[in-house]
């Protein structure tokens, strides 16, 4: 009897640990699948079009080594509240939420590139230009690649400035100004003025993956450059949070794509304040 028990435990531990090794196999044979198909599938490398993931934030994107600041940047950046951020891009941790001064919670405009923190981005393709849709604030910006110039430093600041585009080899190089000082560069409360210029740089990889940088450089606020790491970025098919099922299915069985919309709505923002001092929002006049 003890030894029919043992022959069958060891029977039953073989045939486990032998599924559990075809089971591995399968899910590296489905993934090298998806992986080839990818890079299988045709792609128009002067092309950017779709849906593509956000690589993860605001760090991700620029970085955390954040270059030293200029006195005018020290004195700027010595007035911003970061929403009890614990972390050395802030000028300091403040718990309470009656000292914060983050311009979102007025619902002012994100701007650019402080919105890369918080969407997927959507690229299409026009006959001269790109157009980058956001999921924050359901906003876009033009990145025109018809030749024209940026503007003067007499352009009247705009909350995601003037961009224009041009193509070096397949890589898109996007080049940007004019941009309105009131916003923040991320959550912590980092700074810049109306001098501060941007340069974008997307290359497509293959059908599913994009290679994006991005450069920031203002010299009134900071000493040097910011950023410059390669993150890449994947297509998908529609946003995260879009309701399920809401638009069926195509005629050969997969989804329709979609994007998410997500405002700033202060009539409901407003609740998060209810019964707290708006000291931190606006000024001395709100105290």
């Amino acid at each position: 009897m003890r030894y029919r028990f043992t022959a069958s435990f060891v029977a039953l531990v073989a045939v486990s640990a032998l599924i559990q090794i075809v089971s591995a196999q399968n899910s590296q044979q489905t993934q090298a699948q998806k992986a080839s198909t990818a890079k299988d599938q045709p792609f128009d490398p002067h092309d950017i079009s779709g849906i593509w993931k956000n690589p993860g934030g605001f760090d991700a994107a620029l970085g955390t080594a954040r270059p030293p600041m200029t006195d005018w940047g020290k004195e700027k950046w010595s007035k911003t509240r970061a929403s009890a951020r614990n972390t050395p891009l802030a000028f300091g941790f403040y718990k309470d939420q009656k000292d914060w001064n983050d311009p979102l919670f007025e619902c002012d405009p994100s701007g650019y590139p402080r919105n890369l923190d918080y969407s997927n981005y959507r690229f299409v393709k026009l006959p001269n230009e790109f157009v980058e849709f956001f999921e924050r604030d359901h906003v876009w910006r033009d990145l025109w690649t018809d030749g024209r110039k940026l503007p003067g430093a007499d352009a009247k600041p705009r909350w995601y400035g003037y961009a224009t585009a041009y193509w070096d080899g397949d890589t898109l190089v996007v080049e940007s100004s004019g941009y309105d000082d009131r916003t923040w560069v991320d959550p912590y409360g980092s700074i810049h003025s109306d001098q501060m210029h941007l340069e974008e740089r997307y290359k497509r990889l293959d059908h599913d993956n994009l290679e994006f940088s991005i450069t920031l450089t203002d010299p009134k606020a900071y000493t040097g450059a910011w950023g410059g790491k390669k993150l890449k970025l994947r297509l998908i098919n529609t946003s995260q949070q879009i309701q399920k099922g809401l638009w069926g299915k195509r005629p050969d069985g997969t989804a329709y794509g979609d994007m998410r919309e997500e405002y700033c709505v202060y009539s409901i923002e407003r609740r998060f304040w209810e019964g707290r001092p708006l000291g931190g929002i606006g000024g001395e006049d709100k105290k």
